[in-house]
């Protein structure tokens, strides 16, 4: 019952009733407009911060994957981020194609930008339902993979070619969904379809970079049979001109995805040979002698790897149960390429508690290792205990993290000779090198270009030992003033008492040949008498202890000669041509602790020469790096004693043998954590279509940790 105040009559009562029922029907409407309206934005404002909410957690996985890709440390595990990114995408494009957000599109003036918004949304669902999922579970395939019983199982990447076949074709698909997006009324979400389709097509260009790799990969992989491949590893502190002498070898298998690793055995184990396996065989032999094809420690001994792994293959192939396997490829690695690796995927910790990182591999290996086993047997066994430990922490270690330095390492050690590789069918070596993650340089192969002259000087240690770690080389390469020839000199050089011997072979015509440049190369024994007392046998030598004993093999540029060559004490063996290059086999005397010899030698190179002649050597490894050659450095005495300088690094050496030749000295490879250097030569490494120069480019924009807030303004 309405109450009334007491003082109001009957027609005052009226009155008020009369009043009101107006107000009240008008504050009922009212109230129930507002409420509406508050609950339409009510539904709204839920929306928005369920978005606002699916949005950071979109943006925080995408940075912890942007992280972890980067090296930059994931704020959560790779397995993690990944769900929350695809769960929250979804969820995002979800709720902002509800028909709530479509009333907003059709009925306000914001349109476009819901529609523009939507189509970014689309695009990143469709992606992260296809591609994306389909990577992640590819990843989770191969995560934390390792060595079972010898045996790697990378059978999901028989998937990979499928899987980034279909990545390119959505990604095309999403791009033209942007590419119709109209103007929006807010300029920054124009801006955001931008940037979605330039990383859309960024992404999709680095796919096409790997397409013919990844093609490739069932092949290499086993898919159609069993193939065999060989890995060498090679000892720079027992010299080879290809790089070191060839320790053990081991046979790897690949079988429907399925990779078994086998024991690396000692090629003294080998039965060696007793005759050549080809013409080629011959020719060689009358240079580099018989070695190249008896024994597989000195097929090396010929500097162009091509041959050296064909006469390894055969060594091998002629061992007792080894006659009816087809070889499909010959891998040969050395300690540089191990460290690389090691630095890319993190220390390693031995059981006798000694530590390899980035930058002490190559120093255990070629020194450390020696002094601290002395005894031969015990150190065979602690060497093939460690070189297991390092290979299972490199492989446990292999990750979306890690991966980029590990192709890095591939690549750069591939350039600069400490990685190189023969194989069978040529197609697949060179969908390898399209992806510029091998360098062109691992095959090997002899300078071969007559516009960009390269000479080489490459060393063989004839005494069974690990002295090559104390040896040091110092070049020098002066190019000769007009017709001044310094080979009709009495002296090449100061530092050599002795006539030139004259070494043209004529079999270039003097109209054909250019400019004349004078080498000069010391080599320089650091051993010290006492250090000789002191360190195993087996590291001196037993016959001559601490007496190098080196063979020296010069070789003249394509389309040009050795015209003359001067030493103090040294045996002039053979001169002839080998492969279209000149080459010499020259004994030099021994050379004992604290001593020094030098051989000089004069070239031309041939008149179609568009650059300053290149000096390359069998790289020499020691305790202050690498010496590698001159660089291309030139001291020119046409030009008043200018000194030309070593050209910038370029992407590319000119050979295998070539290896870090921006200096004629890398200490960065022997301490650090890659072969460094470049080169001078032929190979192209344009990083223009080099995926991981991209790569490198995309992680320069970002500073640790990325954020992507921050990014998008």
């Amino acid at each position: 019952m309405q109450a009334y105040p007491r003082h109001c009559k009957s027609k005052g009562h009226r009155i008020l009733e009369q009043t009101s029922l107006p107000t009240r029907i008008a504050i009922g409407a009212a109230s129930a407009i507002l409420g509406l309206i508050l609950s339409v934005v009510g539904v709204y404002v839920v929306s928005a911060i369920s978005m606002w909410h699916e949005a950071n957690r979109m943006i925080d996985s995408a940075e912890s994957l942007a992280n972890s890709a980067l090296g930059c440390g994931g704020s959560t595990d790779i397995g993690t981020a990944s769900k929350q990114l695809v769960a929250s995408t979804r969820k995002l494009r979800d709720e902002f194609n509800s028909p709530k957000w479509t009333l907003v599109e059709k009925h306000t003036s914001y349109g476009n930008d819901i529609v523009a918004v939507r189509t970014m949304l689309d695009s990143m669902g469709s992606l992260v339902d296809g591609p994306f999922t389909d990577l992640i579970d590819l990843s989770n395939r191969l995560n934390g993979f390792s060595m079972q019983n010898k045996t790697v199982d990378v059978s999901a990447l028989m998937d990979a070619p499928k899987i980034l076949k279909n990545a390119h074709n959505d990604i095309n698909t999403q791009v033209e969904a942007l590419d119709a997006v109209p103007a929006t009324r807010i300029g920054k979400l124009g801006q955001l379809v931008q940037m979605e389709k330039a990383g859309l097509k960024s992404v999709d260009s680095t796919i096409n970079e790997y397409t013919n790799l990844v093609n490739a990969l069932p092949d290499l992989l086993g898919e159609k049979g069993e193939r065999t491949y060989l890995m060498a590893v090679y000892n720079p502190a027992e010299l080879r001109s290809g790089g070191g002498m060839v320790g053990t070898v081991a046979e790897i298998t690949a079988n429907k995805g399925k990779v078994t690793i086998e024991d690396f055995n000692s090629t003294i184990n080998f039965k060696y040979g007793t005759s050549p396996f080809d013409a080629q065989n011959v020719q060689e032999a009358a240079i580099f002698g018989d070695q190249v094809y008896r024994y597989p420690q000195t097929t090396t001994v010929n500097p162009n790897y091509q041959r050296a792994a064909v006469n390894l293959k055969n060594l091998w192939k002629a061992q007792k149960g080894n006659k009816n396997k087809d070889v499909a490829g010959v891998i040969a690695v050395d300690p540089v390429f191990l460290q690389s690796l090691v630095g890319a995927t993190g220390s390693v910790t031995l059981d006798d508690g000694k530590v390899v990182d980035g930058t002490s591999t190559v120093r255990f290996f070629l020194k450390d290792l020696y002094v601290d086993h002395p005894d031969f047997n015990e150190q065979n066994q602690y060497v093939d205990e460690a070189s297991k430990k390092i290979m299972n922490s490199i492989f446990s270690n292999l990750n979306s993290s890690t991966v980029s330095g590990v192709l890095k390492s591939l690549r750069e050690t591939s350039q600069s000779g400490h990685f190189k590789m023969w194989m069978k069918t040529q197609s697949e070596f060179d969908a390898l090198v399209d992806t510029n993650i091998i360098n062109e340089n691992a095959a090997g192969k002899l300078p071969d270009s007559d516009t960009d002259p390269v000479t080489g000087v490459y060393l063989t240690e004839a005494q069974p030992s690990k002295l090559d770690w104390y040896l040091q080389t110092e070049t020098e390469v002066i190019r000769t003033c007009d017709d001044n020839y310094q080979s009709m000199q009495s002296r090449l050089t100061d530092k050599v008492d002795a006539w030139p011997r004259a070494t043209s072979l004529a079999q270039v015509s003097s109209d054909d040949l250019g400019d004349e440049y004078t080498v000069t190369f010391t080599m320089k024994n650091t051993l010290t008498k006492d250090q000789v007392k002191k360190l195993p046998s087996f590291v001196v030598g037993e016959k001559s202890p601490g007496n190098m004993q080196l063979r020296v093999f010069l070789m003249a540029p394509k389309g040009g000669e050795i015209t003359s060559v001067a030493y103090e004490k040294a045996d002039f063996i053979s001169n002839g041509t080998v492969e279209n290059h000149q080459f010499m086999n020259i004994k030099m005397a021994d050379l004992g602790p604290g001593e020094s010899m030098t051989i000089a030698y004069t070239v031309r190179v041939p008149n179609t020469a568009k650059k300053s002649l290149n000096l390359v050597t069998t790289p020499i490894i020691n305790e202050t790096g690498i010496q590698t050659g001159s660089g291309g450095k030139v001291t020119d005495k046409c030009a008043a004693g200018k000194t030309t300088p070593a050209p910038a690094p370029s992407g590319s050496t000119s050979s295998a043998q070539s290896a870090p030749s921006s200096s004629s000295s890398s200490s960065a490879s022997a301490s650090g954590g890659s072969a460094s250097g470049s080169g001078s030569g032929s190979g192209s490494g344009s990083s223009g279509d080099d995926p991981l120069a991209s790569m490198d480019e995309l992680k320069s924009r970002f500073s640790c940790p990325v954020d992507i807030r921050a990014m998008a303004g």
